[in-house]
């Protein structure tokens, strides 16, 4: 009976391990993280991480941060073919078609809901499921000061960003 009872808890302990493992590995958890950092040091923060992984920052929060951090360079500096150069590379098609839409509505730069420029962007882990890639954006007015929240959606096949959102 003793053998029955720890084959169980084995298979339990082999499909637990499986499930953490596949929720992991789609994210690049397992230190792919570190190679794509920028020099320098990083902002970002992998909210949720458990102890010990601060160096597993899932490679989507690298993406999102780099896109935030060049597209706001780039409207910046007034390279609108830059920044648009970005949102073709960074951005779903599906996604350019609605910040489209958005923008002539709101005549506002869809990508940061603002007609003003951002002076930084932070980005935080939120999770990930079903195929998709959550972080939010804390982008950073007036020296820093006031700030915009900004829940984006990647795709973990392409890390393009496939969706965002303001917090209400």
């Amino acid at each position: 009976m003793s053998h029955h009872r720890n084959s169980r808890r084995t298979k339990r302990h082999s499909i637990v391990a499986g499930a953490v493992a596949a929720v992991l590995l789609p994210l690049g958890v397992a230190g792919t993280a570190a190679a794509d950092a920028p020099a320098g040091g990083s902002q970002h923060t992998a909210t949720g991480s458990a102890p010990g992984a601060a160096a597993s920052t899932p490679k989507v929060v690298t993406k999102v941060e780099k896109f935030y951090r060049s597209y706001i360079a780039a409207l910046g500096a007034g390279d609108t073919a830059k920044a648009d150069s970005l949102r073709e590379s960074n951005l779903t098609k599906s996604l350019r078609t609605q910040l489209a839409e958005w923008e002539r509505q709101h005549s506002a730069d869809g990508v940061t809901r603002a007609q003003n420029v951002p002076v930084g962007a932070d980005v935080a882990y939120d999770g990930s499921g079903m195929g998709h890639s959550w972080t939010i954006v804390t982008l950073k007015w007036n020296g820093g000061s006031d700030v915009t929240k900004l829940h984006v959606q990647s795709d973990l096949d392409t890390l393009r960003i496939s969706d965002l959102k303001t917090f209400d």
